[in-house]
């Protein structure tokens, strides 16, 4: 599939992109033994451009919440991603099936053109999702978020959903037997009517929170 589409983007229509990428997540999630719990998924508006923020515990987050998006209902999904994605054997298999913008760490202004991009994604519209701790934690505990990363939702002036990821650091985790329990919450959406007049380093700490809480609520 990915081999079509970097020939051709126009051999492969985005809807069976989708339904390929899909299917692969399914089998990864039989080959891992993972059970995945879905919560207020309802809360991710329907049609209509926005940002999503999650915490980030494992390379396979983006493909979990993707398996969850539901094609019919809600705007297709995008990412913001490390350019070092790219290297990744899992990853290189589905980030050229779908819209993801990457962002070279060794150089700022490749973040202002991916931005600048992402807003005009937003509009199609897409949903754009990102992980302002830039990296995986590996756990439960999050790292700190670049408030950077928000200026995309500012500049598109669209709603923010943040997504609390639990336990999916526990797929490719050696030491870990047996079922796999991952959790996808969905919180109530930010409008922009409500952070525009925040600064990101507010914002980013109080997405922060909601993540945590998210986390610390249903991881029981």
């Amino acid at each position: 599939m990915t081999k079509k589409v970097l020939k051709d983007p126009n051999l492969v229509s985005e809807a069976k992109r989708y339904i390929w990428i899909k299917k692969r997540v399914r089998y990864i999630k039989w080959l891992y033994n993972i059970k995945l719990t879905i919560h207020n998924i309802d809360l991710w508006p329907k049609r209509k451009g926005c940002v999503m923020v999650a915490n980030h515990q494992s390379n396979f987050d983006p493909l979990l919440v993707l398996s969850v998006n539901d094609f019919s209902l809600h705007a297709p999904l995008g990412f913001i991603a490390k350019e070092e994605l790219k290297k990744s054997r899992l990853a290189r298999r589905f980030i050229f099936l779908i819209d993801v913008l990457f962002i070279d760490r060794n150089n700022p202004r490749t973040a202002v053109t991916a931005f600048q991009e992402a807003k005009e994604l937003i509009r199609i519209p897409r949903t754009m999702m990102i992980f302002p701790e830039g990296t995986r934690s590996h756990g439960q505990e999050m790292g700190e978020f670049k408030a950077g990363a928000l200026k995309m939702a500012y500049q598109a002036y669209v709603p923010i959903i943040p997504v609390s990821i639990i336990n999916s650091y526990q797929i490719f985790d050696k030491k870990h037997k047996g079922k796999v329990h991952v959790q996808l919450v969905f919180h109530k959406p930010i409008e922009p009517s409500h952070f525009i007049h925040l600064s990101t380093d507010v914002l980013s700490k109080q997405i922060f929170n909601i993540i945590k809480n998210g986390i610390v609520f249903y991881d029981k």
